[in-house]
This record gives C-alpha cells, sequence and structure tokens, in this order.
C-alpha cells in the first residue's frame, strides 16, 4: 500500500497511463486505424486508475481465499465501478461513452458479462505481477520529486477534464439554440463544437450516434411540411407522372442518364429498387441544404451515388462482394469506386457516400452535407421498413408458372 498521499497520486497516474495503453492497443487493432482511447486528450485513462484502486483495497482481505473467490470478488467490484462510471456519466453529461447492448448477457448496455470476466482476469494478473513492481518503483523516488510529479499530475487532470466536458456541454447548447434560431446562424458554432469533440467522437463511437440523433431531431424542426410535400413529387416523379423540379434535375441529370447508374433499377433495396431508395434520400438531402443554405449539389449528387453498388446486398458473392464479407461495412467503399468510374467527385461528394453508414462505420463525416447525407438516408430507409409501398408485379419470366395438365393417355391392351 502506499505510504503517502504523494505516493497514491503516481501510483494512480501510472495505472491511468497503463490502462491508457491497454485501451489504446484494443481499440486501434479493433478498429483498425489509430484511436486515441479515453475522455481525456492526454495519455491517461483514470478508470482504470480507480479500478486499480479497488483491486488494491480487495486484495489484502482476499489473502487466503481460493483462486475462484478472488476472481468473483475482483470481477463483481471493477464491474460494479464500470456500471457506477457510466450511470454518472450518461446522467451528467447526457450521452453514452459505451454501449454493451450488442454482446450477450450485458445489463442495460453499462456492463456485459465478457467484459465482466476480462476486468477480473486482468485484476488477478495486476495485483501478482505489476503492483509490486510499480510500488516499489514509487517508493523508490526522492520525495520532493514525487510531490512535484503529483502536482503536476493533478492540475493537468482537472484542465483536461474540465476542457472535455466544457466541450459536450458547448455542443449541447449550441443544439438547444437550433430549437429557437435557424441552422444557418447556428452553423458556425455548430462547426467550431464539433471540432472540439473530435477526440471524443473518435473514441468514443457511440457518442457519434448520439449526435446524429439530436442532429437529425433539430434539422427536421421546421422542415417536415416542406419536406413531405418535396418527398411526395419526387415519388410522383419516380413513377413518371410529373417532371423533377428544376433545380435538382440540372443537378443530377448525368447520373440520373448513366447506363451504370440505370442498373440499379434491377436490384431491389428495402421496398423497391436501389435506384429509387438513392433517389430518395438524394432529393431529401437537397431539400434539406437548400433549406439551411448549405452546398446543396454536393448533397444531391453525393445522395444519390451513396449506395451505387451492383448486386444483391442480401445474396452477394464475388466479383462483386465475397459472401463472408458484412455487408454494411463494405459497400461504400464499393459504392465509392464505382461512382469515381463513372464521375469526377469532389470532396464533400466522397465523403457523402463514403460515411453514410456512420456510425455504424465508427469515422465520422467530415462536412454537414455528409451529416445529412446519412441522416436522410437511414430516414428513408426506416420509412421504407416501417411503411412499405405496394410489392410490384413480378416480371412475367419471374411468374410462377401453372403447372400443365396431363394428357390422360389409354394404356394400350396387350396383345
Amino acid at each position: 500500500m502506499p505510504q503517502t498521499f504523494s505516493q497514491a497520486v503516481a501510483l494512480f497516474a501510472a495505472y491511468s497511463f497503463l490502462g491508457w495503453l491497454l485501451e489504446l492497443a484494443y481499440r486501434s487493432v479493433t478498429q483498425r486505424r489509430w484511436v486515441n482511447p479515453g475522455f481525456l486528450r492526454g495519455p491517461f485513462v483514470p478508470l482504470y486508475g480507480w479500478g486499480a484502486v479497488f483491486a488494491v483495497a480487495l486484495s489484502q482481505p482476499l489473502q487466503g481465499f481460493s483462486l475462484v473467490a478472488q476472481l468473483l470478488a475482483y470481477g463483481l467490484a471493477l464491474t460494479a465501478l464500470e456500471y457506477l462510471v457510466g450511470a454518472v456519466l450518461e446522467r451528467a453529461l447526457r450521452v453514452r461513452l459505451w454501449d454493451y447492448s450488442d454482446h450477450r448477457f450485458n445489463l442495460r448496455g453499462r456492463i456485459a458479462l465478457s467484459f465482466s470476466a476480462a476486468w477480473a482476469v486482468l485484476a488477478f494478473f495486476f495485483i501478482r505481477l505489476i503492483h509490486p513492481r510499480v510500488l516499489s518503483l514509487v517508493r523508490s523516488l526522492d520525495p520532493a520529486t514525487l510531490r512535484l510529479l503529483a502536482v503536476v499530475f493533478l492540475v493537468y487532470l482537472a484542465l483536461d477534464a474540465a476542457a472535455s466536458v466544457a466541450a459536450i456541454r458547448a455542443f449541447r447548447a449550441v443544439l438547444e439554440r437550433l430549437r429557437t434560431v435557424s441552422f444557418h446562424q447556428a452553423e458556425p458554432e455548430l462547426r467550431r463544437a464539433l471540432g472540439k469533440l473530435r477526440h471524443l467522437r473518435s473514441a468514443f463511437p457511440h457518442l457519434n450516434a448520439a449526435i446524429i440523433r439530436e442532429l437529425g431531431r433539430d434539422l427536421r424542426h421546421g422542415l417536415d411540411d416542406r419536406l413531405q410535400r418535396g418527398y411526395q413529387r419526387l415519388l410522383a416523379a419516380l413513377h413518371g407522372r410529373q417532371a423533377l423540379e428544376p433545380e435538382y434535375e440540372a443537378l443530377v441529370a448525368d447520373i440520373l442518364r448513366n447506363r451504370q447508374f440505370q442498373r440499379l433499377r434491377g436490384f431491389r433495396h428495402h421496398d423497391a429498387s436501389i435506384y429509387e431508395h438513392a433517389c430518395k434520400v438524394s432529393y431529401l438531402s437537397y431539400r434539406i441544404c437548400k433549406s439551411l443554405d448549405l452546398d446543396v449539389r454536393s448533397a444531391a449528387r453525393g445522395g444519390l451515388l451513396h449506395d451505387f453498388f451492383l448486386y444483391d446486398w442480401r445474396h452477394h458473392h464475388l466479383p462483386q462482394l465475397a459472401r463472408e464479407k458484412f455487408h454494411g461495412l463494405e459497400h461504400p467503399r464499393i459504392a465509392l469506386a464505382n461512382a469515381e468510374a463513372q464521375f469526377t467527385l469532389n470532396a464533400v461528394e466522397r465523403d457523402c457516400i463514403l460515411r453514410h453508414m456512420w456510425p455504424l462505420t465508427l469515422v465520422p463525416p467530415r462536412y454537414l452535407e455528409s451529416f445529412i447525407v446519412s441522416m436522410a438516408d437511414k430516414l428513408v430507409a426506416s420509412r421504407e421498413f416501417i411503411n412499405p409501398g405496394p410489392r410490384r408485379p413480378p416480371k412475367p419470366a419471374q411468374r410462377a408458372r401453372a403447372p400443365k395438365k396431363r394428357r390422360k393417355t389409354r394404356a394400350i391392351p396387350a396383345d
């Protein structure tokens, strides 16, 4: 056990740093990119520091108990800590920084049995192998140097935590403003707030999901009637009953005429074809961006090309996409490659295509137009799932043919 307050702070800092290294390796490997994990900007994850405090406090009472009892005690204590910290952060920040809902045997998405088992094993080896060596090293340091390092770490910890909390609160303040002013007026503030949240959005993908929900709710505010009328006009145009809006048609005419893009009519998507789904997403994105005075051309074209893949996503195989590959993660890159082979794209259009599946794909969109295309895709898909349109009759070649009646033949009598 530490003998002075400075030693305790040094141990807490050391274990927060080791936790950061562990999270860095795990996140970077699983997400296949460099990820600076944790709530803080610096190389520390305080949750691991508190976990070490719990484990050290339990180590003395658990001496003499069986291995199973020790693992169970460590697992329960650290799981309770993780649940408590998750609940406090959700209540204070109104966002969920991690979510285990897709893991079996989870409780409200805050804890999961598989991670509880991992914490138990880590705690056991931490007490046996790591803590004695780190404690010996800390005790060997000069007391004056140790006090200075403890003060520096505590000041840094307070400043870094305050900056992270302030960034989230600033973003939420902008979202509140969106309910009283136009999006165009609040856009500069929103861009600055998103920039401040870049680290947290990368470290906690579920924060991205919270942002898109809030942004989507605010973008829809006050636009429902106009978007509904525009949506109905688009449906009528798709079925040949009237022409598209002239400005929109001028922006996307070359794509709609493209022979490769026309092939999307032959692939079923949700309730119709990929072609119709892409047109709906494109037009909805165009209408939102037009109302908000954003880049309507990039949103319309990026939205139209976001699902430019030429295969049935329910039953796919090479050469389009290997059977074992997950379509939801792979098709944005396929769509981007197909689009770049047929058209010249700008940075916003490429981002609209590549990031439209966010937050399923972990890297968030870089532009507001990309956010809007991603939101429009989810709105249209939800509508198609909940209120599917009338099913089209199958093509004549696909209709089940009635079995032909066999002609009765008389048996030829034997001679």
